[in-house]
């Protein structure tokens, strides 16, 4: 069941059905996201035998990648305590079924990209700062790998997260011994990765670059001194314990100097990471980073405990930083609780679609002040009336687009996808100053429906038909109407155009 941002699930949906009909994101089509996102999707859909239901086979993929990732890097890094807590925070970061920052109760499949890389970047961190075993060569450059691999997903999954995983795992090799070992292992993960995904997309680093290059024209407003003081200023709190328990774990007797340097750039690094990444993000708030700088310390302090017995001191900090990692960890599992609920108890309020492929989803009334068209029944009404209307008019063979901001018409025809296009037409692919081509957005598709309805992505709509005037009036023209739709076939002028 979704209640929030609804209308995204369909950019998951038409990028893993371009794939499955052997598209390649970025090279054959505008993607937004990485090729490791579409393919996660694509597996997904595979194995539902093209059901949407197969979106949730994908979030289980993930999610148990992770954990068992997880498991085989951290347990012989971390005392037996806050490795359990470890992989139980990953594993519900990397599950719950709402965006980041927003409330537990609001279901939804939006930005679950955020989730994998924040686990990802925070698996990163803990290697880069937990303390390494002197005499273990081998499971040096081990660990090592295993910090590139993850680099190298996240370039291909999101590559904002990319970067942060790169500088992160950059900063760490001169501060650890063996740097070259080290380094020789960092390139060893990124390599094993990042050649066979090259090679999918057949090296055609252009296509990439200029993708990422229109979309860092559309980020680049947001990084502004007065958004950096709202993410801030929203995660005050707990940016302040974690402050609070820097100080105390330098204080500890038998903590080294080194090592307190070391904990102190940890904790700058998840902060500094973690604003730069939610800039960079549509979620308004949360920095999970922070959760694994607590890692750190948590472990450092059952490190102190052990080899000094100041109990009284060393269980006070462990208290507060396991109800600092605690709290997010309880909202998420609040999450997926709702979500189970949702399942067992099914509310016939709830619209569905009559397609078969969309069937097995649920669109709830979204609990917030959004756009009314974005979710619920009046997106599957809207939808609906948009199918009826390409099915009463298409041909074999054709394919069709919306002019909104996802394309749910694709996949719940069955129909094959334009080759071209894009998957999401939304400010945070497109603006006024970085507007990509229009063959990028359209491709060959046949047949574009318009909304005369207002969704969340109308001034998106605006700004293409403001740049590309001619769109509708000559390259297609009007075949047929209904109430909140309009549907354009392709010119045999523009058809003929290179």
């Amino acid at each position: 069941m979704l209640q929030l941002f609804s209308h995204d699930i369909f950019i998951s949906l038409d990028g893993g059905w371009r794939v499955l009909h052997g598209q390649r994101p970025s090279v054959d089509f505008y993607s937004q996201m990485g090729p490791v996102y579409y393919l996660l999707h694509a597996t997904g859909l595979w194995i539902a035998g093209g059901d949407a239901r197969g979106l949730g086979y994908g979030i289980a993929i993930a999610t148990s990648l992770i954990c068992v990732w997880s498991f085989f890097l951290l347990h012989r890094r971390m005392k037996p305590g806050p490795f359990f807590v470890a992989c139980i925070f990953l594993a519900m970061l990397a599950a719950a079924p709402f965006p980041i920052g927003s409330p537990y109760f609001a279901a939804s499949f939006s930005m679950k990209h955020n989730r994998y890389c924040f686990a990802l970047t925070a698996l990163i961190l803990l290697e880069s700062f937990l303390p390494q075993n002197e005499n273990m060569c081998k499971r040096r450059f081990l660990d090592a790998f295993s910090s590139g691999f993850a680099c190298a997903v996240m370039l291909f999954l999101k590559i904002s997260y990319g970067f942060v995983g790169l500088a992160i795992a950059a900063v760490s090799v001169p501060l650890q011994a063996r740097g070259r070992t080290r380094l020789a292992g960092l390139m060893a993960g990124f390599a094993a990765f990042s050649l066979p995904m090259m090679a999918y997309l057949r090296f055609d680093l252009y296509a990439q670059v200029f993708q990422y290059h229109l979309l860092a024209g559309v980020q680049s407003n947001r990084l502004t001194v007065a958004s950096v003081y709202r993410v801030l200023h929203h995660d005050c709190l707990e940016l302040g314990l974690v402050v609070l328990m820097i100080g105390l774990v330098s204080s500890l007797p038998g903590v080294p100097v080194r090592r307190r340097v070391l904990l102190i750039l940890a904790v700058a690094i998840a902060t500094s990471a973690g604003v730069l990444l939610m800039l960079t993000n549509t979620q308004r708030s949360g920095m999970p980073l922070l959760g694994a700088a607590v890692l750190l310390l948590l472990n450092e302090i059952q490190i102190a405990h052990f080899e000094t017995g100041s109990l009284p001191k060393t269980a006070t900090l462990l208290c507060l930083g396991f109800g600092v990692i605690g709290l997010p960890v309880l909202v998420e599992a609040a999450g997926i609780a709702v979500a189970l609920e949702h399942k067992l108890l099914p509310d016939l309020s709830i619209a569905h679609f009559r397609e078969v492929p969309m069937a097995s989803i649920g669109f709830a009334e979204c609990p917030f002040r959004f756009n009314p068209a974005d979710n619920g029944r009046n997106l599957v009404r809207y939808t609906e009336e948009g199918i009826s209307l390409a099915q009463a008019n298409i041909r074999p063979g054709e394919s069709v687009q919306g002019l909104t901001l996802s394309n749910p018409f694709s996949f719940s025809m069955g129909r094959a996808p334009a080759f071209g296009g894009a998957v999401n037409l939304s400010n945070t692919n497109i603006s006024a100053s970085s507007m990509p081509p229009k063959q990028l957005l359209f491709g060959n598709v046949d047949l574009i429906l318009v909304p005369k309805f207002h969704d969340s992505g109308r001034k998106t709509l605006d700004a293409i038909l403001r740049s590309y005037p001619e769109l509708l009036v000559i390259d297609y023209r009007v075949v047929a109407e209904s109430e909140n739709w309009t549907l354009y076939r392709r010119t045999t002028q523009s058809a003929q155009r290179p």
